[in-house]
């Protein structure tokens, strides 16, 4: 299992994206090797703002598993129930961005020309990129 961080590399974008970054000081305390991250990769034909939208999605599941409420009233409330609500409200805006962002695929007409047959109907040609 192999761990690597270049944010240079789509796999380090999407590794800084989900905060997947290991400092060394736990050793292995990272979420997805390297195969793991090539896979959501390959999945998501090469994006990098939909492979971390799937990473985020895999972290809310393994948070979700693991969710507890801790309530000692007057003096502490931990619910971890919330974590998996924050991988998904952030997988959701990844997956904005890349139908948005710059990466996203948008069509466009760059000439068209317009006509009408004799009852009416639209014989108008579009030519798009």
């Amino acid at each position: 299992m192999s761990y690597t961080y270049d944010p240079a590399t789509d796999r380090g974008k999407i590794r800084l994206l989900i905060h997947d970054t290991t400092d060394g000081t736990y050793g292995t305390d990272y979420d997805f090797t390297d195969a793991d991250i090539d896979a959501l990769l390959e999945q998501n034909s090469d994006s990098v703002w939909l492979g971390a939208a799937d990473a985020c999605r895999v972290l809310a599941a393994k948070a979700a598993s693991s969710s507890f409420i801790i309530k000692l009233p007057g003096a502490l409330e931990l619910d971890r129930k919330q974590i998996a609500q924050v991988y998904l409200s952030l997988a959701e805006r990844y997956e904005s961005r890349a139908s948005t962002g710059p990466d996203a695929i948008v069509e466009h007409i760059d000439s068209f020309a317009i006509g009408w047959d004799i009852i009416g109907a639209d014989i108008s040609e579009y030519v798009g990129d």
